[in-house]
């Protein structure tokens, strides 16, 4: 469960992070206008979590679960094997965010399928990545990222890549992040993926914190969802 909540503070997101947050430039030119007064933002929240919110495929929405499937068979056809499914537990009862999360049967890389919500707004990203032997997260990834990344996570972007060619970008930089660089991948089992992953999940809510990107939800914003603020 989570221990905190934070929401976005919209002054403080930078023109480049509105430009991806934004649907369309209309939308991008009323953000970089209000950016200044505070910005243009949903009320969400952002938990950070302190375990990884384990679900069972069944007991998610059935159009959920067939989408979050259909993208991890294509994963087994590439030589990865189911590890756990996780939902995050947000506070909107119109928003949902679940994953599904597989490891190569070589054991030396991860994927995710990851399946967001909001209000009518579907879509479903794809992650293949791994940890290098010098603390950098590396990936490959169909879907972009809204906000800046923190140091040590590398994101290559690969907008609406299908399973088949995510895995072949990624084995193909693994090698030249190896060759060039050094950066080796690290072997890993499933004790070795929670852990990491909810590492690099509290990372990149730590790193917004620091930007004041995010601040905590108050004790009236909790309220308004039924949740009682912690003294």
């Amino acid at each position: 469960m989570p221990t905190r909540y934070y929401k976005l503070r919209g002054r403080k997101i930078s023109l480049r992070e509105y430009w991806r947050l934004c649907p369309d430039p209309f939308t991008f030119c009323i953000a970089a206008v209000a950016k200044p007064f505070g910005g243009v933002v949903p009320a969400l929240s952002v938990p950070l979590l302190d375990r990884i919110p384990d679900v069972h495929p069944d007991d998610l929405p059935k159009g959920v679960a067939r989408a979050l499937d259909r993208q991890a068979e294509r994963f087994e056809g590439e030589g990865y094997c189911r590890l756990f499914t996780c939902e995050a537990p947000l506070l909107e009862r119109d928003r949902l965010t679940a994953a599904t999360v597989l490891l190569a049967d070589d054991g030396w890389s991860m994927a995710q399928v990851l399946y967001i919500k909001n209000g009518e707004q579907t879509q479903v990203g794809l992650t293949v990545g791994c940890w290098c032997d010098d603390g950098t997260f590396a990936v490959v990834t169909s879907r972009k990222p809204e906000l800046d990344t923190p140091p040590g996570h590398r994101v290559v972007l690969y907008l609406g890549a299908g399973v088949e060619e995510l895995v072949e970008r990624f084995l193909r930089h693994a090698r030249a992040w190896d060759a060039d660089e050094g950066m080796r991948a690290v072997p890993l089992d499933e004790a070795k993926v929670r852990e990491n992953l909810l590492r690099v999940e509290r990372e990149a809510i730590e790193f917004q914190v620091r930007r004041g990107v995010l601040v905590p939800m108050t004790p009236r914003d909790l309220a308004k969802h039924g949740i009682e603020a912690e003294e």
